[in-house]
């Protein structure tokens, strides 16, 4: 098959690495795979090409509807004549529908819903959604990726012409303790971390649904058990000030470390001895599955699509998101060495059979392959 992905941009971020991922994936399947990219910016487009993706190509739009952008991704469908159209936003899955519309190519479009926070972060958002869910229905398919989203949008009044859940998955031999075991044990001396500390990590962008500061009120109560526990935070963002001033504070520039930002987290992931995730907003997170897929026991708080990720008490351990005293002893609990080895052995154990990179792949082909030989309404005349 010939597969024409569209994102908004390459810049770092879960969406755009899922992107990364998958298009990579279906290359290696012997797929003929290009990507475009509306916005300039390219952070991401050597992972593509070491994936072996040649054409990446940027339409250089200027925001909004820009028709400039719209004729040059128009004729780049009818250059690449494409089986499938991949779009990974809701931003491009417009430009995707109306350039294969200026285009009259009878391609089948495929939209990968990535996230919820395009309706419900603010009212700019909100209005932005009442117009770009009009093309929800121009997509032959939309994969979402989890359940809870899928009912999410549905309540909404979201009707796709077909739809389906296509969880995400990781590569597990990149992500195993073996291949960063060396580096990960230079990184704990490095931060001053001993054999007897408890150290708790998490691995987010610096924003304010994250909720780094849950952990560090946590790691105050933990600390105040007389638990010798320490934090390792690994990003950055808008919110580095508060939490840097929240951490001082609580009196506890001693016991948190914050990284900066880290292209490959797996080595600081792989250091730490408890993994967690304080989002009072998620989706269904890539970097949970990351952490499990490294044998880390996972706290993480019960939002989005995490309980289908999670299992409390058999691969992880859940609390409701912002209940600090809940957080803190379910952090306590991972204090015990055995059960912090059951709890990920375990968690290693559920990726390997539920989200697999291979897994995650092989129903992207299956769904392509079913989009391409069906027969849409339309004249070829690029």
């Amino acid at each position: 098959m010939k597969i024409l992905f569209i994102a908004d941009h390459l810049k770092f971020g879960g969406a755009e690495r899922h992107l990364v991922t998958v298009a990579t994936g279906m290359k290696a399947l012997g797929n003929e795979v290009a990507v475009a990219y509306m916005k300039p910016c390219d952070e991401l487009s050597s992972e593509l090409h070491n994936g072996g993706v040649s054409l990446v190509i940027c339409c250089n739009s200027r925001g909004s509807f820009d028709p400039g952008a719209i004729r040059r991704l128009a004729a780049l469908i009818c250059e690449f004549r494409p089986n499938v159209l991949i779009s990974t936003s809701q931003y491009s899955l417009a430009m995707a529908a109306l350039a294969r519309l200026w285009a009259r190519h009878t391609v089948s479009l495929l939209f990968i819903c990535h996230s919820m926070d395009v309706v419900r972060r603010n009212r700019s958002d909100r209005l932005r959604f009442a117009v770009y869910r009009h093309f929800y229905r121009m997509a032959e398919r939309i994969v979402f990726v989890s359940v809870m989203q899928r009912q999410f949008f549905r309540q909404l009044g979201i009707r796709p012409r077909s739809d389906e859940v296509i969880h995400n998955g990781i590569d597990l031999n990149r992500f195993s303790v073996p291949s960063v075991a060396i580096e990960a044990s230079q990184l704990r001396r490095a931060f001053g971390f001993t054999d007897s500390d408890l150290v708790i990590g998490m691995c987010a962008v610096f924003r304010e649904e994250k909720c780094q500061i849950d952990l560090l009120e946590a790691l105050r109560r933990l600390r105040d058990k007389q638990l010798p526990a320490k934090v390792l935070l690994v990003g950055d963002g808008i919110m580095r000030p508060q939490i840097e001033a929240r951490r001082d504070e609580l009196g506890l520039q001693d016991a948190v470390v914050l990284s900066g930002f880290q292209q490959d987290v797996r080595p600081y992931v792989a250091a730490c001895d408890i993994m967690a995730l304080t989002s009072h907003a998620e989706t269904f997170p890539i970097a949970t599955l990351e952490y499990m897929a490294l044998g880390k026991p996972l706290v993480a708080s019960n939002v989005g699509g995490l309980c289908e990720q999670i299992t409390d008490g058999h691969n992880g351990l859940m609390y409701p998101a912002g209940d600090i005293d809940a957080l803190s002893d379910q952090l306590m609990k991972l204090a015990d060495r055995n059960t912090r080895t059951i709890l990920g052995s375990t968690a290693r154990d559920v990726v390997e059979t539920k989200f697999s990179l291979g897994r995650m792949i092989d129903s992207f082909q299956a769904t392509c392959k079913a989009l391409s030989t069906k027969q849409l309404i339309g004249t070829h005349t690029c």
